[in-house]
């Protein structure tokens, strides 16, 4: 005749799992939240290392939004849907334009199509005189990433600064004080690192990535 389980067998054992869990789970979601960092510093890099590859196949910077050489962007973002808009009480100046400040472009429109005209995704890419051109010296040999769309482990949008870059009208001379880098809101998904023209690399706060913010340099000033 088989004996089942007594009250205080049961009780014990979900005593035992419940100390268990309680030493488990904390140890797992720090492992998880240790992972998402992981992961989007690798990221960061990843488009901050596709960004150098175009410039070293076709002499530019991601910033066209406009026919031919002409115009600019303020930003270029992974994914227009999922940009985080707020910033933190301890934001540096004008972080909350990681979010909204002017003009934009899909960093997909330059890394994964080749579309860095005033269009934008698979349509109307490689037209002649106003994207990249395909063959020659300084064609775009892309695709420089695997996915179209760019989210980080929270899933929020990389932004990326394009304001700065060398050559941009949009920031002008402002390039050579500037850092540009590849920026992820972090866990929180508020903005806390600095974006505004007179916030740059020699000033205090500097624009480096604050708060829990999570980015790649690309460059530190107007080197080519």
């Amino acid at each position: 005749m088989k004996r089942g389980f007594t009250l205080i067998e049961i009780i014990v054992v979900l005593a035992m799992v419940s100390i268990l869990a309680s030493i488990l789970i904390p140890v797992v979601v720090k492992q998880m939240k240790d992972a998402y960092i992981a992961r989007a510093k690798n990221e960061t890099l990843i488009i901050s290392s596709a960004i150098l590859t175009l410039h070293k196949d076709t002499g530019k910077w991601p910033f066209t939004n406009e026919p031919g050489p002409s115009g600019g962007i303020d930003r270029i973002v992974g994914d227009p849907e999922h940009i985080p808009q707020g910033e933190t009480p301890s934001a540096h100046p004008g972080a909350y334009n990681w979010g909204s400040l002017g003009i934009y472009k899909q960093i997909s429109d330059y890394l994964f199509y080749n579309n860095p005209d005033e269009n934008t995704g698979e349509k109307n890419q490689n037209e002649e005189g106003q994207d990249y051109p395909i063959k020659g010296k300084n064609a775009w040999r892309g695709p420089y990433i695997d996915y179209e769309i760019l989210d980080d482990p929270w899933g929020n949008s990389y932004v990326v600064n394009a304001r700065y870059f060398p050559g941009n009208p949009r920031g002008g001379s402002l390039a050579l004080e500037h850092r540009i880098f590849v920026l992820s809101a972090g866990p929180d998904a508020l903005w806390s690192t600095a974006f505004a023209d007179t916030i740059n690399r020699m000033t205090k706060p500097n624009d480096a990535p604050y708060g829990d913010d999570i980015g790649f340099i690309i460059l530190t000033n107007a080197g080519y």
